[in-house]
């Protein structure tokens, strides 16, 4: 096994042995691994979760609607006609990620318009937030990737405040949180499953990320 192979194995199973003990507080608060059987009432906001919100804030921060709180595996998702959250169905049934729970909070950029059709996607360190929050977050890269062959970049912020609030751009989450960046990579080329269309392309500094998100808001006017 040569050593990046090694590295990755390493890293995975240091991922699964740490999340349930970082998200302790998310289990006491009655999050978590989400099971089919909770509710499927889509979560309705004061206004079209897509249309209804600017994509940021007075101060430059970007605002993000929660559709996937940390640590949590059901797949919900602005459904772009209501402008509702609602839980994504597959083959009839609640579809649910097959893998350990998302590594961040995700969710979207309102007003944005990807590469894939959908509003620019974007995952948040920090504590698990509420679905259907809309949270100010600051962006520090991103992760730059196709799925199935379409852009399919993910946005990388952090909550002011939080944990993380002092990281400014990737070089800090490097330096004061170590192989958190490479996890991130690892779990968007895993959590499909094998043979899975995913193809991370890399990671980009906080300036590619603002200039993604500027031709997302572009392309939606």
């Amino acid at each position: 096994m040569n050593n990046y192979h090694f590295l990755k194995r390493v890293l995975i199973l240091m991922l699964i042995i740490a999340l349930p003990l970082h998200f302790t507080s998310c289990m006491e608060s009655g999050q978590g691994v989400e099971r089919q059987s909770e509710s499927q009432t889509p979560v309705i906001g004061e206004y079209h979760f897509i249309s209804g919100y600017e994509p940021l804030s007075a101060d430059s921060l970007v605002n993000v609607v929660i559709e996937i709180p940390t640590g949590t595996n059901a797949k919900w998702e602005v459904e772009k006609e209501s402008g509702h959250i609602e839980w994504e169905m597959r083959d009839g049934e609640p579809r649910v990620i097959d893998y350990i729970g998302y590594v961040g909070n995700y969710g979207m950029v309102p007003r944005t318009l990807a590469g894939d059709g959908d509003a620019l996607d974007i995952l948040v360190l920090g504590a698990p937030q509420n679905r259907g929050d809309i949270i100010q977050a600051r962006l520090i890269g991103v992760l730059e990737m196709l799925d199935d062959g379409e852009q399919d970049d993910k946005l990388i912020a952090i909550l002011p405040g939080s944990l993380f609030g002092e990281v400014q751009n990737l070089a800090d989450l490097e330096q004061f949180y170590p192989s958190v960046s490479t996890i991130i990579t690892l779990w968007f080329e895993n959590y499909k499953g094998p043979n899975n269309g995913v193809e991370v392309l890399g990671l980009g500094d906080v300036h590619k990320a603002w200039e993604i998100l500027s031709e997302s808001m572009d392309r939606y006017k």
